[in-house]
This record gives structure tokens, sequence and C-alpha cells, in this order.
């Protein structure tokens, strides 16, 4: 008989909670008159737990993923967030009240990416249950980021 054990109860080994994936439709505005409807993949890996990345398997070319802070996603739900590479700004009237835009800027493109709010919050809410807020620095691999920059211990 197999028993689950709870890893914060001390007892059994603990497991690594588990990457978490959220695939959604979602519309590119690529010009003013042209938008394409694709579908992309927001993951959430708790190794990295200050991140999220989002991978675009739907897209017609091959387009590398992107990978910005959990918390700015969060934060663009409710408020405009980011001032760099990615900027997101929460559901508006104008611009529909059912989703959010984030804009990814690179040095040669742009794109605004219409994605579904409710999913998104969705997904950010299980990610925030896996990895609660403010308590992501208990989530890092500090021993084995130190031992590929040290090396192996030497006897």
């Amino acid at each position: 008989m197999h028993h689950r054990t709870n890893p914060r109860s001390g007892t059994g080994s603990l497991r690594r909670p588990v990457v978490l994936r959220r695939t959604v439709s979602i519309r590119v505005l690529l010009s003013r008159h042209e938008a394409l409807q694709i579908g992309v993949c927001f993951v959430y890996d708790p190794a990295d737990p200050l991140a999220v990345r989002m991978d675009f398997p739907g897209a017609p070319d091959r387009v590398e993923p992107w990978m910005f802070s959990r918390d700015l996603l969060y934060a663009g739900l409710r408020e405009p967030s980011g001032d760099g590479d990615v900027r997101v700004w929460p559901p508006c009237r104008c611009h529909g009240v059912g989703t959010v835009r984030i804009l990814l800027r690179s040095s040669f493109a742009a794109a605004v990416l219409f994605v579904p709010a409710d999913e998104l919050r969705d997904w950010l809410d299980e990610t925030f249950a896996s990895v609660p807020a403010g308590e992501e620095s208990a989530h890092l691999g500090w021993e084995e980021a130190l031992e590929r920059l040290l090396g192996p211990e030497r006897p």
C-alpha cells in the first residue's frame, strides 16, 4: 500500500512541488487592424519561485519563451505594472473587462497580448497556493546553485 506523506509534516521525504502549467487561448495584436488567436502556456516552476514563463506552442512561427516576475503579472490584474520589456494592464471597459493586456517588447519587435483575466487569475492563485508570497526564498535551491558554482567537494 502506498502512503503519501505531507511534505510539511516532517515525516517521510520531502516532495518537490509540481510545475504548474495553464494553456489558454489569447489574442495577439499584430497591428492596428490585425490580430491572431493562438494558444500560450503559462508555466510556474517552484524551483524558480519568483518567475513565470510564457511559452508559445500555438504560434505560427517559432517564438522564444518569455520569463518575467510572477509578482509583476499578479499586480497587473489590479493596476498597470512594469516599466521595461514586459508591461501588464488590468481589465478595463475600453479594452475588455475580461482581459488582461500584456505588452512584450524586444529590441526588434513588440506585441500586445489579450489574456483571459479569470483564467490567468485562477492559475496565479494556484502558484501562490504552491509557493505563498513571501516564502519564495525557502524554495530556492541555494545548495544546488552553490554546488554548481563551486564544483563538487574535494576530500
